[in-house]
């Protein structure tokens, strides 16, 4: 298995606020593009693909998206249209969604009441977590471990305090080059790093 986080610092846990992040200052498409990227290739669905939308911009406490490619997800197409559709039935049919509870909505789609610190200290403690870093360490030349977990985030920066602790935790920052790329980008070269390596 191989996991994306996306972290939508600016995402909304409002369903009916979801499309009016597109093309606005909150720049939603970015997620929507970064999942079409992570499943999807020509004539194909990858089923060893998750990927885990986490929604920071909320009234009460952040909410956190699964998309599992190995536990059934189905997405319409990839398109934008495809991704929102299931970002607002997640937010929807979640309705009184309480603080740590996980609901299945469907095949491949879960909810979660935490967010982004929560989600990973969790994955920390069973799987390797990458953090996206153009100062870290060439993906190349890092020893990728089975089963990794790769952390992005949307158009803003990762907040440094929220990445101290994670790294003392064991979390480490590798790279794909200098530039600053977008991160639908940054999940097709991964995903092509990874079936490169033989992952």
């Amino acid at each position: 298995m191989r996991t994306f986080i996306i972290r939508a610092r600016k995402g909304t846990t409002r369903w009916e606020r979801v499309r009016s992040q597109i093309g606005a200052r909150e720049h939603f498409e970015v997620v929507a593009h970064s999942v079409i990227n992570a499943f999807f290739v020509s004539n194909g669905f990858r089923e060893d693909v998750e990927v885990y939308i986490v929604l920071d911009s909320s009234e009460d406490f952040p909410r956190t998206i699964k998309l599992s490619g190995g536990e059934g997800l189905s997405i319409a197409g990839f398109y934008e249209e495809a991704v929102l559709l299931l970002v607002e039935k997640a937010l929807k049919d979640s309705h009184g969604l309480q603080k740590d509870e996980t609901l299945t909505l469907a095949p491949g789609l879960q909810i979660s009441g935490f967010g982004f610190e929560r989600l990973v200290a969790n994955l920390l403690e069973t799987r390797p977590v990458y953090l996206l870093d153009r100062k870290g360490e060439d993906i190349r030349t890092t020893e990728l471990e089975s089963n990794p977990v790769f952390v992005l985030s949307d158009h803003l920066a990762m907040p440094k305090n929220s990445i101290k602790g994670l790294k003392r935790r064991g979390l480490k920052a590798v790279s794909l080059c200098k530039k600053m790329l977008f991160a639908s980008q940054c999940v097709v070269l991964l995903n092509y790093e990874l079936d490169r390596a033989g992952f």
